[in-house]
């Protein structure tokens, strides 16, 4: 049996007494203080909790009032072969609900097809360049004056997604040709409800 030295005798002394220590130092925390912490923690759980429930609440009423608005309703209307109803004080109608996208894959083809019909005034330029300190002025500099002095505009080419739904939607309601998948969009018939004015 291994017998202890006194130096390992004075380490267990001290590592006994700073257990000790720390227990006296907790025994003087005041309970009061330390039950509201509990209840306070408790509660901002409970809260964190009732979020998380409300959000994932929120989102199946969404899915259900995607599904009634876009597939059920207008399912239905079309079956009636009605575009308008009146029921429980609120007019239904069918409206066309336009999506739209354009894929990575296919943005220069979109382009190129916009620009051919002479419809590339939705297609917007943007070009970003870094100042350094007292620069201010240059900003308003074109960008050949900007390449000449040495400095490299990035350049981003875009259509705003409300121009892009607005355009898709009028070349439909028009009959004029356009390649849906080219511009990731698709139509749907959606229920739009609106309250009879009193």
């Amino acid at each position: 049996m291994h017998s202890t030295t006194p130096e390992e005798e004075k380490l267990m002394t001290d590592i006994f007494d700073d257990i000790f220590d720390e227990a006296d130092a907790l025994g003087g925390v005041d309970t009061g203080q330390g039950k509201q912490l509990s209840d306070l923690v408790r509660a901002l759980r409970s809260v964190e909790q009732q979020i998380e429930d409300t959000e994932n609440h929120l989102k199946i009423l969404k899915q259900q009032k995607h599904r009634l608005s876009v597939e059920n309703i207008p399912a239905v209307m079309d079956e009636m072969g009605v575009e308008r109803i009146d029921v429980d004080g609120v007019t239904v109608s069918r409206k066309m609900m336009v999506h739209a996208s354009i894929p990575v894959d296919r943005k220069d083809d979109a382009f190129s097809w916009l620009r051919e019909q002479g419809l590339d005034d939705i297609i917007k330029n943007d070009i970003v360049v870094s100042f350094g300190k007292g620069e201010d002025n240059m900003a308003g500099d074109v960008v050949g004056m900007l390449q000449d002095r040495g400095f490299d505009p990035q350049t981003k080419t875009h259509i705003h997604p409300s121009t892009l739904k607005a355009f898709v939607k009028e070349r439909i309601e028009s009959g004029k040709p356009i390649d849906l998948d080219m511009f990731g969009a698709f139509v749907a018939n959606a229920a739009e409800i609106k309250r009879k004015a009193k």
